[in-house]
């Protein structure tokens, strides 16, 4: 049985638009890549808000950096571990660069390699977990938006395109898996950024299945 933490914001925790609520757990996109793989637990550490390694004013423990330790050590021993960050990191810094969230990101994964080698690691003798970067979703520009939309989303129309495309980058980089969560999900037009139902669970298939053909489990 191998094991999969997925750390993330919002759209790992299930942020429902709509609703202003969370789906429900059969409907987040972990537990579906849960449900599609076979053999596999999966851990869910998502936190709306979080970031790559920014602190977020009014948002308490959102700097992804500081808090993936305690994540890897509360789920170890691991096989993957899926880091899905990077949307909040302009919200939370106003010109926050692209670059920069990439660069926050290789951190992110350094941490996740250091895990067996961390003082007072839970798991000293392992291997460090593989990792899969998840590009974010793009957003609908403000005037598409049927609902309340957020005043920063037609920048992030611009900036999420050029951070998947620097986190493609890193991936062979850094050799990890990579998938960009814009080719299987489109945004909730209620507010333009989160996901509904449906398209959180094609996001957890695409995942699933990116897994699949890369050799690391099998779908059911």
């Amino acid at each position: 049985m191998k094991s999969i933490l997925v750390f993330g914001d919002s759209l790992v925790w299930g942020r429902n638009a709509s609703q202003k609520s969370r789906h429900c757990f059969v409907d987040r996109w972990p537990n579906i890549l849960a449900a599609t793989l076979q053999d596999v637990t999966v851990w869910e550490a998502g936190l709306g808000g979080r970031t790559t390694d920014l602190e977020f004013e009014d948002k308490p423990g959102r700097n992804g950096l500081k808090y993936l330790p305690v994540a890897l050590q509360q789920a170890a021993p691991l096989d993957l571990v899926i880091l899905a960050l990077g949307t909040n990191d302009p919200f939370a810094l106003t010109g926050r660069k692209p670059k920069e969230t990439a660069n926050a990101m290789r951190a992110l994964i350094s941490t996740v390699r250091d895990l067996p080698l961390a003082t007072g690691s839970s798991v000293p003798n392992t291997k460090p977990p593989k990792v899969m970067i998840v590009s974010p979703p793009n957003c609908l520009p403000l005037a598409s938006v049927t609902g309340e939309g957020y005043p920063e989303l037609n920048d992030l129309t611009l900036w999420l395109p050029e951070l998947a495309k620097l986190y493609r980058d890193l991936a062979v980089e850094q050799d990890t898996y990579f998938t960009d969560a814009s080719s299987f999900c489109e945004p909730d037009p209620i507010d333009g950024l989160h996901l509904n139902s449906e398209n959180t669970r094609k996001l957890g298939r695409g995942i699933a299945h990116t897994l699949t053909i890369n050799g690391f489990a099998n779908s059911y």
